[in-house]
């Protein structure tokens, strides 16, 4: 069975916003493909013996 994802919306500035996109065209990525990378690998690295 697939596992069942979340949404999650973000406000950003827009000039944030663009360099985002940016920084993820730059590695082959969608910004919610690297939003997820990031959020993915933050919860990891922060989440240790919680």
């Amino acid at each position: 069975m697939a596992e069942e994802k979340k949404r999650l919306t973000l406000l950003v500035d827009y000039d944030v916003f663009e360099k985002f996109k940016k920084l993820a065209q730059e590695q082959n990525r969608t910004a919610g493909n690297l939003g997820t990378k990031l959020l993915k690998d933050y919860v990891k690295e922060n989440y240790k013996d919680k």
